[in-house]
């Protein structure tokens, strides 16, 4: 018979390396099964980070692309790190999800608020 222990952070549990609080896999709780003799960590990745549709208009600035960019690409030149694609994607909505289009006006959060998302993401 197996038994599931749920609901900790990756950051809570000692037998797993850390990751970059910048991980979109950080919002997902980890879960441990013990079945028989061994044991499995597994993501529950029911969870989600849904961004309100009326942000304070100081938090954010919009970025017009000229030449297709892949969503890793814009968060580098946004925020100096490739982590932070999903904040840009998860803000935007974007209909066409490989790339963000040319031409198109994309919605960031200004690199000053970004470490408060992360900090309040990572204590909920």
């Amino acid at each position: 018979m197996s038994t599931i222990n749920s609901g900790k952070t990756r950051d809570k549990i000692e037998q797993l390396d850390t990751l970059s609080k910048e991980l979109y896999e950080n919002i997902f709780k980890i879960s441990l099964i013990n079945n028989k003799d061994k044991s499995f960590y597994f993501y529950n990745t029911l969870n989600r980070v849904i961004f309100p549709d009326s942000i304070d208009k100081d938090v954010f600035d919009i970025k017009v692309l000229n030449v297709d960019t892949p969503w890793t690409t814009l968060s580098y030149q946004i925020y100096g790190s490739i982590s932070l694609w999903w904040i840009l994607f998860l803000l935007n909505k974007p209909e066409y999800v490989f790339l963000a289009k040319a031409g198109k006006q994309y919605k960031y959060i200004k690199p000053e608020y970004v470490q408060s998302i992360l900090e309040n993401l990572s204590n909920e």
